[in-house]
């Protein structure tokens, strides 16, 4: 059987076409193991230094701690957030907060009650609106999304995975602005 120029060319057509998208996966595969190598050393590099929020993770129970030390750059500013939330406790509710209660409470409750998931969306919602710099409206949506926000400081915390999920749900919201 004999081929034809045209059916020669479209078989080899055809055949560089897979090549170059076989040399395409395999660079994209590439970027990503480089990418989660280098999340991996930072991982390393930041466990147990006192400037980064540490994260720890009680094995029996699955709960996790975010501890900040009094040398992190921003405990004072968290520690004068947490402070503001004390005192919010305490002049609604009449005396102080305990272990179980939570950080953050539901506005019209008259006891201590957790902010509904409801609730926290519909206050990030409000948040999103009330700002004009997209790429900052861009993250609190993002952050509704995956239900957690990423900065620079804090990337050591998340799983290369979880760091995907929140660069896709940034990257939707900076592509509808």
């Amino acid at each position: 059987m004999a081929y034809s120029h045209t059916t020669i060319d479209n078989i080899m057509s055809v055949s560089r076409s897979r090549a170059d998208k076989n040399r395409a996966r395999k660079a994209r595969l590439a970027a990503d193991e480089r990418r989660r190598e280098e999340h991996a050393r930072l991982v390393l590099e930041r466990h147990g230094d006192p400037h980064y929020v540490q994260r720890d993770v009680d094995p029996s129970s699955g709960h996790v701690t975010l501890a900040m030390s009094a040398e992190h750059p921003q405990a004072a500013e968290m520690a004068g957030a947490l402070e503001a939330l004390r005192r919010d406790f305490v002049d609604r509710f009449g005396r102080e907060p305990g272990p179980s209660d939570p950080l953050l409470a539901d506005p019209d409750a008259a006891v201590p009650t957790p902010l509904s998931a409801d609730a926290f969306d519909a206050m990030l919602d409000r948040l999103a609106d009330g700002v004009d710099d997209p790429v900052v409206k861009a993250k609190v949506l993002a952050s509704k999304d995956v239900g957690y926000i990423l900065t620079e400081d804090t990337l050591h915390l998340f799983s290369a995975y979880e760091i995907d999920l929140w660069e896709a749900a940034l990257d939707r919201h900076l592509d509808e602005r």
